[in-house]
């Protein structure tokens, strides 16, 4: 399986600690989130990584020529920011009509992959996509969902404060390729994952929860509360 990292955001919520530097090499232990997640993908078995930049690429270039997966790993610019659900769909033909993995590049989790992978590949008969979940402790700051006895998603609420659920969106997806005609038919508005594609196949959605330390570093929060979770479980190593 193939996998996609986005990675073209301008991080603007971490203030100056992203002027000079795009976001996915921000560090947690010292080491880019980036890195972390190809890592994460790598040892579940994906076998090819593109990721999308556009802020600063040359930095995300230049680091990634210097790892020892390089060969493994693809770049593609945009010019133009394509929004989540653009990039996807501009990258459709590289998937090789197979199944492909989807994450955003800018959280650090303690969870492996691998279960997702299984998940996906023993999900509902009725789900075509798999998103991946967590607990977050508050739903004005993320998308949570419902699901049912299946473990399908049956309701999505983005960063609502009426959502009963703290059962969130890890913006961490596998997608079948029979989604093409729903990524076609998204107008160039309809451009996110969460916003645009989500509602559209609810009740077709697998879910699977990723337990352990969950957390978005695109602000000063996140990413104090990664390093402090890195740095709790190197302890125990």
């Amino acid at each position: 399986m193939k996998g996609l990292i986005l990675a073209a955001g301008f991080g603007t919520r971490l203030g100056k600690l992203t002027e000079n530097k795009p976001k996915v090499l921000v560090e947690v232990g010292g080491t880019a989130i980036l890195n972390h997640n190809i890592r994460k993908l790598l040892n579940a078995g994906i076998s090819e990584i593109i990721i999308n930049t556009h802020y600063l690429s040359q930095q995300v270039e230049d680091f990634l020529s210097r790892q020892p997966y390089r060969n493994l790993v693809m770049t593609v610019h945009e010019d133009e920011l394509l929004g989540t659900a653009g990039t996807v769909s501009g990258n459709w033909d590289w998937f090789n009509n197979e199944d492909f993995l989807v994450m955003h590049g800018d959280n650090y989790f303690e969870a492996d992959l691998d279960t997702l992978l299984a998940k996906h590949a023993n999900r509902h008969p009725q789900a075509e996509m798999t998103m991946a979940t967590f607990t977050a402790s508050n739903p004005t700051s993320c998308g949570t969902v419902e699901v049912d006895a299946n473990d399908v998603v049956t309701h999505f609420y983005e960063k609502d404060p009426f959502s009963h659920s703290l059962r969130a969106n890890a913006a961490i997806y596998i997608f079948s390729p029979y989604l093409y005609e729903t990524f076609r038919s998204l107008s160039k508005e309809e451009n996110d994952l969460s916003r645009h594609v989500v509602p559209k196949l609810l009740g077709k959605i697998q879910a699977h929860h990723l337990y352990g330390d969950f957390f978005d570093i695109g602000t000063a929060e996140g990413l104090q509360a990664a390093s402090q979770s890195y740095l709790s479980h190197q302890e125990y190593l």
